[in-house]
């Protein structure tokens, strides 16, 4: 058996994508069920929206139940920039399933991401000087990769290394140029140890135990409605001026921040959501966004992913609930938007494109569309969904 743990929805969903994409069959769960019967179960522990207590401790009960699993292989999904309880969430699961070596690869190299010399970089700018850098959650403070592991102390010895050097014990992070650099480093695990990092290292880690990625024709039936929700705080930044140029009307959020809350009373709230109803209506599609600067507290986060359930429940009081196609980003928001509709089972429907990827509920209406904040919509698609119902 075959799990991978993710910190969250749209990673979640991304694996699920490159998973379906070898030809698996997949399902995503929001908590362990082992008695599935799918190739690839993709958990959702959702512990990078939580305290680092709380992770901690969920990460330590589903610890325990693969401890009961004789012959599963387990990846951990974390994000390409190292958000989220990094080292806290390694060592509850080294505690509990002993894992002989630890490699921890974030980085995507086909997508600009890289560690050279030890510093991270996207597209060539240190992760400390991109948009990450501002993140409410977890802001990137340096791109050395050694002062962010050592912010924690670690069970195992952290070694940075090179893919021709790897030692045979330990919490092992490397410089990453390429793709085949990631694959060196996998070739050098076993089930003994733990792989845990981004897509790229997930795709390589697939291809090591003898998978092929197949050549798929992408599901290309739409509903009539579009509704697209970017609850991250961390967006791709010419995502607006995309949906300016293919006239998409874009609403955010309504109310301000008054120090360090956030002021939102019921009457904004119900102007904001009679006028993204109205738009879904007549415009067919509605972009809904958190309006930058974000103060980082998590009471606000709360605020917006509220927001976002109940302007849900109110658009699907007044249209049916499966003619819309849900766009989400942010690994949260999806995470509380799907919840909140009780979907259930999870499918894979297709990947758009890496990292977006395209979900249904079991009676294959009810669609959804997931990615991280800082990949971008893929255009052609956008204009696919555009034309539908004009």
């Amino acid at each position: 058996m075959l799990i991978v743990l993710a910190d969250d929805f749209s990673g979640a969903a991304e694996i699920g994508g490159i998973g379906y994409l070898y030809g698996l069959n997949v399902e995503i769960q929001m908590a362990v069920d082992v008695s599935s019967t799918a190739d690839l179960i993709i958990v959702d522990t959702g512990t990078r929206a939580l305290s680092e207590v709380d992770a901690v401790r969920k990460i330590s009960e589903v610890s325990i139940i693969l401890s009961k699993i004789p012959s599963i292989r387990v990846f951990k999904k974390i994000d390409s920039a190292m958000r989220g309880h990094l080292i806290p969430e390694l060592n509850s699961l080294q505690q509990k399933l002993n894992f002989k070596k630890i490699f921890m690869f974030p980085a995507n190299p086909s997508r600009g991401r890289k560690i050279i010399d030890g510093k991270y970089l996207i597209n060539g700018v240190p992760l400390h000087g991109t948009v990450f850098a501002h993140d409410p959650d977890f802001p990137s403070t340096t791109s050395d990769v050694a002062t962010r592991i050592k912010s924690y102390p670690s069970i195992l010895t952290h070694r940075h290394v090179d893919p021709d050097h790897i030692p045979t014990t330990g919490l092992i992070t490397g410089d990453v140029a390429s793709t085949s650099d990631l694959k060196k480093y996998v070739h050098a695990a076993d089930e003994h140890d733990l792989c845990c990092g981004g897509a790229e290292l997930f795709e390589c880690f697939m291809e090591n135990l003898g998978y092929r990625p197949r050549v798929l024709s992408n599901d290309q039936s739409i509903s009539t409605y579009v509704l697209i929700i970017n609850g991250s705080t961390v967006k791709d930044q010419s995502e607006k001026k995309l949906f300016d140029r293919l006239g998409m009307p874009q609403f955010f959020v309504p109310g301000s921040f008054s120090k360090d809350s956030f002021k939102l009373d019921d009457e904004m709230t119900r102007q904001s959501f009679g006028s993204i109803l109205n738009a879904l209506q007549s415009r067919k599609v509605a972009v809904v966004s958190i309006a930058p600067p974000v103060h980082p507290d998590k009471a606000v986060s709360e605020i917006f992913l509220n927001y976002f359930v109940e302007l849900i429940q109110y658009i699907t009081t007044q249209m049916e609930m499966d003619d819309i196609h849900f766009c989400l980003t942010g690994g949260a928001t999806a995470s509380t938007v799907i919840r909140s509709l009780s979907v259930g089972e999870i499918q894979i429907r297709s990947e758009i494109a890496p990292g977006v990827v395209s979900l249904c509920g079991a009676n294959k209406k009810r669609i959804f569309t997931v990615k991280p904040g800082s990949y971008p919509w893929p255009q052609p698609w956008l204009e696919k969904l555009l034309s539908t119902g004009k």
